[in-house]
């Protein structure tokens, strides 16, 4: 191969795909959403992995770059956050390794977040065999005290990879009234549309492991 060509090639290779390309269009999150930018959204300087607390998480420093966007509809209340990180060589599987190490060992007592109070986080593995090979989707499952009143709560957590870029899909109930069937639907359809998205992308850094 001359050597312009392997040049051409390792340029191709180590190109950083577009986040802003990567993450939901919010068409595909429903009709009627809406993206909104976060002031935390960009850059590594937030982390990406706090399931079951934020210790040993040791991919967090192999991320070279990270996006995250909020999608919400008007009068509806589920809303969903959408976050794609690239990361060196080896580390979004290392990512994903830990994430669901922590999901398979977290114990079942209260876990403090940096100025939140303590909660207990319970989680159960779902399937959508329309994700990626290796996803780790979850429902979990939130319960404690705030201020002397008795709190519960569900969210659901589904993250894949594609070569070396992880998409995080995350939803979350605004208020009462919402199922959980509901719930798990919306976040696996959305999800099912970033593995789309994923799929779809050049220069993610290859295929699913």
């Amino acid at each position: 191969m001359p050597v312009a060509l392997i040049a051409l090639a390792a340029v191709i290779a180590t190109a950083q795909p577009n986040l802003a390309k990567l993450v939901l269009k919010p068409g595909a999150v429903g009709t009627g959403y809406v993206l909104l930018s976060r002031s935390d959204g960009k850059g590594t300087a937030q982390r990406t992995l706090d399931l079951c607390g934020t210790k040993n998480y040791p991919s967090e420093s192999l991320r070279s770059d990270r996006l995250q966007v909020d999608y919400l509809k008007q009068n509806s209340a589920l809303g969903l956050s959408n976050e794609v990180v690239t990361y060196k060589d080896g580390g979004a599987a290392k990512a994903m390794r830990e994430v669901a190490q922590h999901a398979q060992t977290c114990p079942s007592k209260p876990i403090a977040f940096e100025g939140q109070p303590p909660l207990v986080y319970h989680f159960t593995h779902i399937k959508d065999p329309k994700l990626l090979q290796g996803y780790v989707a979850l429902r979990i499952d939130i319960s404690g005290t705030i201020k002397g009143k008795s709190v519960q709560a569900v969210r659901f957590a589904v993250y894949q990879r594609f070569g070396n870029v992880l998409s995080g899909v995350y939803s979350y109930a605004l208020g009462p009234g919402v199922s959980s069937a509901t719930q798990q639907a919306f976040v696996l359809h959305a999800a099912e549309m970033s593995a789309k998205a994923l799929r779809g992308s050049s220069g993610a850094g290859g295929l699913p492991a």
